[in-house]
């Protein structure tokens, strides 16, 4: 690494590092003036250092997420024009240095910066999700949540609740309906409360159901299968590990789903979302798949808005830094409009298949970075 690597490389983090971390400054102190007495509550019983770290540092990750590409390309643009300003960059020429080459530090820091978001995205973010969820308001909200109806298509059988806990991933006036030729007396069964379970040894994944109201309709019956042979609900009269009154009811159902929908959908790692893509879910339908492929190219997004704002900052007019900062914001709102407007027609149905949305902007915007990073030659 040469001198001049070394100059641009420290001039393009430093700039990098002052716009984020003054981002990220800016968001704290502005969200906890808007949510003082909630924060102030929380920090009083746990300490303002656990607070800062638990609430703000998953949220600090999310932002570096979500603005890594377009503060990268802010500092890029932010550097090469301090160069230009300072008659660096026509030093540097008349030494034979051409642009690609003077700006090679910067295109690999982006690199390292992107690779850091990936990182980041797959990493961090998912093992802090429950948390990104979580308002200061229901920081302390152990499951008194509102439930609605779920259903577990691979077996067809609908849960209804009264409230969530989310602690000890409980149900409060649970009722399962099952499907019809099980051989039981009702189709219906509930119970003052139901556990949602993992699968482990003994049992699958399912709901342990305590309290049954019903129980003279089938739990003096063995266990109830359907006509794949799999049985659906398991009751005390055949499993010794079931005590009376209690009953266990095969299904797939995520406590974390059911509280938070789509919020949390959006923080799993890119292989937790394609799993999820393949299971037959209501939630899990046109915005996903967009999500997911977006998720899949946003490396190569980040790298043509790279491409395509330097190119027109580097031109034969060496402009003000206020010039270039306007220039980047319109290019930051051409690529993300064109974004928005092709993810809502796919989330629509009017772009087919809806993943397709996800790609257009990718394939209007790199042609042109492509043909923009040949001035870089000149």
């Amino acid at each position: 690494m040469t001198i001049v690597d070394r100059y641009l490389f420290f001039l393009f983090l430093r700039t990098f590092l002052i716009c984020f971390l003054s981002f990220a400054g800016l968001y704290i102190v502005v969200h906890m003036f808007s949510n003082l007495d909630e924060l102030v509550s929380i920090a009083e019983r746990d300490g303002w250092p656990t607070l800062l770290y638990e609430f703000y540092f998953p949220r600090i990750a999310e932002m570096f997420d979500k603005t890594a590409g377009i503060i990268t390309l802010v500092a890029a643009i932010f550097s090469v024009s301090l160069l230009q300003r300072r008659r660096e960059m026509t030093a540097i020429e008349a030494a034979g240095i051409t642009k690609a080459r003077i700006l090679r530090p910067v295109f690999l820091t982006a690199l390292v910066i992107i690779g850091l978001t990936i990182a980041n995205r797959e990493l961090l973010i998912p093992q802090v999700k429950h948390r990104l969820v979580r308002t200061p308001r229901t920081w302390d909200d152990e499951g008194q949540m509102s439930f609605s109806v779920q259903e577990d298509t691979e077996t067809g059988v609908v849960l209804r609740g009264e409230q969530l806990f989310l602690a000890d991933r409980r149900i409060s006036e649970a009722e399962v309906q099952i499907p019809e030729g099980l051989g039981a007396r009702s189709s219906r069964i509930h119970a003052s409360w139901a556990i949602v379970e993992p699968a482990n040894k003994i049992h699958p994944a399912g709901l342990w159901m305590h309290v049954v109201s019903n129980p003279e309709l089938f739990l003096d019956l063995p266990s109830l299968q359907n006509q794949d042979g799999q049985t659906i609900v398991f009751t005390p009269s055949d499993q010794t590990w079931l005590k009376e009154g209690e009953c266990f009811v095969r299904g797939q159902f995520d406590v974390d789903q059911i509280a938070y929908g789509n919020k949390l959908a959006n923080y799993l790692t890119t292989r937790d979302m394609m799993a999820e893509l393949r299971k037959p879910r209501k939630w899990f339908g046109h915005g996903q798949q967009i999500n997911l492929h977006s998720r899949l190219l946003q490396p190569v997004m980040d790298l043509t808005l790279l491409m395509l704002g330097l190119p027109l900052v580097i031109g034969g007019i060496e402009r003000n830094v206020f010039v270039s900062a306007g220039m980047v914001f319109w290019i930051v709102v051409a690529v993300q409009a064109t974004t928005v407007v092709c993810q809502t027609m796919g989330a629509s149905t009017l772009i087919q298949p809806a993943a397709l949305a996800a790609w257009i902007p990718v394939g209007v915007f790199l042609p042109l970075a492509v043909v923009a990073m040949r001035r870089l030659k000149s």
